[in-house]
């Protein structure tokens, strides 16, 4: 029996890039800047004033199950009924943060600008360059502003993700890319 496995965030990192769709090659499939993947992408294809892990209290991917009830009328020989047929699950890049309002490039600032635009996403458990890590592309909303005297402003915000994240699972001596197509690769294979 192998012991269960720990992971604490020690180093993580967020990275927002407004979706550039006049970028060379661009096409709806890309997940990250230029095209990139999980496995290639880096800090450094964010504009580094988007890196926002310093003000990041939480940062989850949050998956949620979906599903629809199909009716099927009586017949002859059985009562009417419903199925319940799973569909694709959605996912929303859910994070807490401290509000810096008093930094003119900061988080707050660059979500009032950016309302409303799609971006892709960077989110790191490990220094952004290692597994594990997610990208994806999300709709952008603003954020609250202010709150209670002498407290720590803080803020949450939870962004609908525009279709299955792409993640990368391991670590970098051997990790898994799993895209949102559901394509597995191995690295080393």
């Amino acid at each position: 029996m192998t012991a269960p496995v720990v992971f604490q965030i020690e180093n993580g990192q967020v990275a927002l890039a407004p979706v550039d769709r006049a970028a060379v090659g661009y096409t709806d499939a890309w997940q990250a800047p230029a095209g990139k993947t999980a496995l290639t992408v880096t800090l450094a294809d964010y504009d580094p004033a988007t890196n926002f892990g310093c003000q990041i209290t939480s940062g989850k991917l949050t998956a949620s199950k979906q599903s629809a009830t199909v009716d099927r009328p009586a017949t002859f020989c059985a009562p009417a009924g419903s199925t319940a047929v799973a569909q694709e699950t959605t996912y929303t890049l859910d994070l807490e943060f401290l509000q810096d309002v008093t930094v003119r490039d900061g988080l707050s600032a660059f979500l009032a600008e950016h309302d409303t635009e799609e971006a892709f996403f960077l989110l790191s458990l490990n220094e952004g360059t290692d597994p594990p890590r997610a990208i994806g592309r999300i709709n952008l909303h603003d954020a609250g502003f202010g709150g209670a005297p002498r407290a720590n402003l803080t803020d949450t915000v939870s962004f609908d993700c525009k279709r299955k994240p792409d993640r990368l699972y391991g670590t970098a001596a051997s990790s898994r890319l799993v895209t949102g197509t559901r394509v597995a690769t191995d690295t080393p294979a």
